[in-house]
């Protein structure tokens, strides 16, 4: 019924089928304008997971193919489409960054649509359907495992029986037979065991349920409260002029009573009382390198990819803390720095040979300072690198964190840049 009603449209319509297949071309080729969209954006938010706008910017594009893929008629495009838009909602409203699974599920379904619009005939191809139910199968578990971590917590010790009575999957009466039949087991049976035996609910209902117990059991009782860094500089502050403070009366109290005199001895205590209470304040400042090592290693893979190098990139180190304004702002000169590196290495290399060698980034504790050192294998004039710009902005960002930086060809078999961070 249908073909013959296109054939009448056709023969009332003159060039009917062309005009479609002119704008089916033009949707599919907005489409792929899209999804190159969409690549640029993934790679801003690799560099920088909280990148809302890239997030966003990558939700609407969805949104708009999703639309596009109605009017196509391509139901396979819609089903990825509309299954990666929930995703990137959900992790638009409860993640403060967005995770390398979730940058990876959405590169994967941008793969699938590409395939389907430049060969429309892989929708009949089996093993191709296939691989597209196992992606809509990884997203759907995915924004399951992110609303399960944001539901509200139970309370602490909950137990998988609860959970699944909370969930509505088994009845309380049902639980508690099977507690009995639990409890009268000699080898002891665990409840999960028990009521897949007797098959009350489904595998997948179990696992979400240890899911649950995992994250709800895992929160801690202890309370916590926040201190915005700048009231806490404020503290350090203070009771850095208290110190001075009693600094002063503990040497006063020596000039007119004596080492031994009382008051002597206890403005002693509170003095040495007072440093450590600055000391701990001091500590609270203190984070480990991870993030920072994380964000560099994303920002000089990209540069590595983008420009086809073929570089051993490695870090070390990352464990090592310290202050988190330098933790939160060391990662794009360290970035600066290395790219400065690949280009001097590339510059020296043959037009064809993009083979650079390795590059390492190593942090480490010296005499109460913290190092971080970059070392790459290329041998280049240090009086040159030291005078390039680059060099110079970057030198200029981190003096004004309070680190010192040296540079030095390692007696012609490489270089090393050393940033050099006092605590």
């Amino acid at each position: 019924m249908e073909d013959k009603k296109e054939r009448d449209i056709a023969v009332a319509v003159p060039n009917i089928s062309e005009i479609s297949n002119s704008y089916k071309e033009d949707f599919m080729g907005e489409i792929m304008d899209i999804l190159n969209d969409i690549e640029l954006e993934l790679v801003n938010l690799e560099v920088d997971p909280g990148n809302k706008e890239s997030l966003n910017s990558i939700y609407c594009n969805f949104h708009t193919i999703r639309g596009l893929s109605g009017l196509l008629n391509n139901t396979a495009c819609t089903k990825i489409t509309i299954a990666t838009e929930e995703l990137l909602e959900t992790v638009r409203k409860y993640c403060p960054v967005t995770s390398k699974t979730v940058i990876n599920l959405v590169l994967d379904s941008v793969a699938f649509i590409k395939k389907l619009n430049k060969n429309p005939e892989l929708i009949d191809d089996s093993a191709f359907n296939g691989e597209i139910g196992r992606h809509l199968i990884n997203i759907a578990n995915t924004k399951e495992d992110i609303l399960l971590e944001v539901r509200n917590p139970m309370t602490r010790g909950f137990r998988i029986g609860e959970i699944l009575v909370k969930e509505g999957a088994l009845a309380q009466s049902e639980v508690e037979d099977i507690l009995k039949k639990q409890n009268s087991c000699n080898n002891r049976m665990k409840f999960g065991e028990i009521v897949l035996r007797e098959k009350k609910v489904d595998a997948s209902d179990i696992i979400k349920a240890i899911r649950m117990q995992k994250v709800r059991n895992t929160n801690s009782v202890d309370q916590y409260v926040r201190i915005p860094l700048e009231r806490l500089d404020q503290i350090i502050d203070i009771i850095q002029n208290v110190s001075n403070l009693y600094d002063s009366v503990k040497d006063e109290a020596v000039l007119r009573f004596g080492s031994n005199d009382l008051l002597t001895i206890e403005s002693t205590k509170a003095y040495h009382l007072i440093t450590d209470v600055k000391n701990i304040l001091k500590e609270l400042r203190m984070v480990t390198l991870q993030q920072a090592f994380q964000k560099l290693t994303r920002i000089v893979c990209s540069i590595i990819e983008e420009n086809h190098l073929e570089v051993m990139f490695s870090t070390l180190g990352e464990n090592i803390e310290v202050d988190k304004d330098i933790a939160d702002r060391i990662a794009l000169p360290l970035g600066d720095l290395v790219w400065l590196l690949l280009e001097k290495a590339y510059n020296m290399t043959e037009e064809n040979n993009k083979r650079i060698g390795s590059i390492e980034v190593v942090a480490y504790e010296e005499n109460n300072t913290v190092h971080i050192d970059i070392t790459g294998d290329v041998v280049t004039d240090i009086e040159e690198l030291k005078s390039d710009i680059r060099y110079i902005e970057n030198l200029q960002k981190l003096n004004c964190l309070k680190c010192r930086m040296e540079a030095d060809d390692m007696n012609g078999e490489g270089v090393r840049i050393s940033i050099i961070i006092q605590r």
